[in-house]
């Protein structure tokens, strides 16, 4: 490691940021058009809006 210039050290460390965000952004796109079932209220830890209050 003591041979590759420091320029070339911080330029893999900022392609790898790069990388990470395009799989990040390319994860929250794909996620945001999956429609999410409805909640299962199986065991009942579902409370409605008038509940909470009481």
């Amino acid at each position: 490691m003591d041979r590759i210039p420091n320029w070339l050290k911080w330029l893999i460390v900022a392609a790898a940021f790069v990388v990470l965000a395009v799989m990040v952004l390319a994860v929250d796109r794909r996620a945001s058009r999956v429609e999410m079932p409805p909640p299962d209220n199986t065991f009942g830890i579902y409370r409605g809006a008038d509940s909470a209050a009481s």
